[in-house]
């Protein structure tokens, strides 16, 4: 064989490469495929979950039109299955009912001692008295998602059945009244004489607050927790304990859920005291730990109300979520007309001096900035509000003080909800839906 000349068998195949490059580009193309035909099932199911909650509960005005239905699924996606829900309900329930065995049968309190105990060390004692009160507070939320459908939208009786449970062994509330009043507040933000948890005139931190807690409560309730009370102490647990663990720490979960979730949120600016819509709440930039300590995510609550079927452990998601897509809590989107109107009504305020009307979904200026297209995910919206703790904690520890002082005083009358609570012509549309929202199974 001559120089140069290879063996037929050295020789490079072309037919050989060719196919090795086939292989390639096929497997390629199956990866591809698999990958698109992956989050197209993902985004279908989303979609599906959307349309299942949506028959059950209320959409924000953001979320009511199919055109805008790709774009949740693209934004935020429910979980796909009900186990991670049940799972975290029923691990809050399980873990406060322990430290509520422990603390009313097993802490020996130093001013309620029997002959020949020991009393609990003052650590211990206030190591499972904060622990019980934020257990408390889980047990809301656990009844707080129930009523959004988030622990198990599949099962409407298991989901209201856990709600159920958690608010009865928090304190006793009704849960259809709660599922009721939360959709209404959800229906009707921050309406003065509408929303059930918005003031009644008066922001002041102690007088809302009594009003709020005021509003919730029922005869029943207090004669479910005297049946309870009694049953306790046959069963040994001292009343000095119950009075702790069972009255005080449920109150203080209570004034948490209070402050984070409805007063530092929907609290007006200064000297504004008009309708507060959650468009424009604050909502938290607190760590990830920072803000489930606080209050389970509570404090991040526009993304709650922009998200209303996202369960309480994904909404530091939904920040994300929202900060990724530019999208600052601000007003709704008006139609032309009606930001046309508040820009003249704006104008003419400004060239006479008189301050502008306010409209429903705020001031002239917001209703402009609402005309920048907030639906759509563009970021032209008012710009966010962020949630500073300590000085609104500060604020609300002295307006809490002045509000008491007004209690005693007899001012809670001053701020009083106008015509005894008459509801707004938007109404009509939760009575409608009354039958549909009403929750299932719900003990009595």
């Amino acid at each position: 064989m001559g120089p140069g000349i290879q063996p037929t068998s050295a020789r490079p195949c072309s037919r050989t490469k060719h196919s090795r490059f086939a292989l390639l580009a096929a497997a390629l193309t199956a990866r591809r495929v698999k990958q698109f035909t992956k989050q197209f099932r993902s985004r279908r199911m989303a979609e599906d979950i959307l349309k299942l909650w949506q028959r059950q509960y209320h959409l924000p005005r953001e979320d009511s039109d199919k055109r805008t239905l790709r774009e949740r699924v693209h934004l935020y996606r429910p979980p796909r299955s009900d186990l991670g829900g049940i799972a975290v309900a029923v691990t809050v329930i399980a873990l406060w009912a322990t430290l509520f065995v422990y603390g009313l049968w097993f802490v020996k309190l130093p001013w309620a001692l029997k002959v020949g105990e020991t009393a609990t060390s003052w650590a211990t004692i206030a190591a499972v008295f904060f622990s019980l009160e934020f257990l408390y507070t889980g047990l809301f939320i656990t009844t707080h998602d129930a009523m959004h459908g988030t622990i198990a939208l599949r099962n409407r009786r298991l989901n209201d059945f856990l709600g159920q449970l958690a608010i009865s062994l928090y304190a006793w509330f009704d849960y259809s009244v709660l599922h009721r009043k939360h959709w209404e507040h959800h229906n009707h933000t921050g309406e003065p004489r509408v929303d059930p948890d918005f003031h009644r005139g008066n922001p002041n931190l102690a007088v809302w607050f009594a009003q709020f807690m005021v509003s919730y409560m029922t005869l029943s309730q207090f004669l479910k927790i005297a049946v309870w009370s009694n049953l306790l102490l046959l069963a040994g647990a001292p009343l000095a304990n119950q009075l702790l663990f069972m009255t005080a720490a449920p109150i203080l979960s209570a004034f948490r859920l209070f402050y984070y979730g409805t007063y530092v949120p929907h609290h007006p600016e200064k000297g504004h005291t008009g309708a507060m819509p959650w468009q424009v709440s604050r909502t938290s930039s607190a760590s990830r730990l920072q803000s489930f300590l606080t209050c389970y995510h509570f404090d991040l609550h526009w993304e709650h109300h922009r998200w209303p079927y996202a369960p309480w452990w994904e909404l530091p998601k939904c920040r994300q979520i929202a900060r990724g897509a530019a999208l600052a809590p601000g007003p709704l989107p008006v139609p032309a007309a009606a930001a046309a109107t508040a820009a003249t009504a704006a104008a003419a305020a400004a060239a006479t001096g008189s301050p502008a009307p306010a409209s429903r979904a705020g001031s002239a200026s917001s209703a402009s900035a609402a005309a920048s297209g907030f639906g759509s995910g563009h970021s032209g919206s008012v710009a966010a509000q962020p949630l500073s703790s300590l000085p609104l904690l500060s604020e609300g520890v002295k307006g809490l003080v002045e509000g008491a002082m007004e209690l005693v005083a007899g001012g809670s009358s001053s701020g009083g909800g106008g015509e005894g609570g008459k509801p707004g012509a938007g109404e009509h549309g939760l009575l409608q839906r009354q039958r549909q929202l009403a929750p299932v199974g719900v003990m009595a």
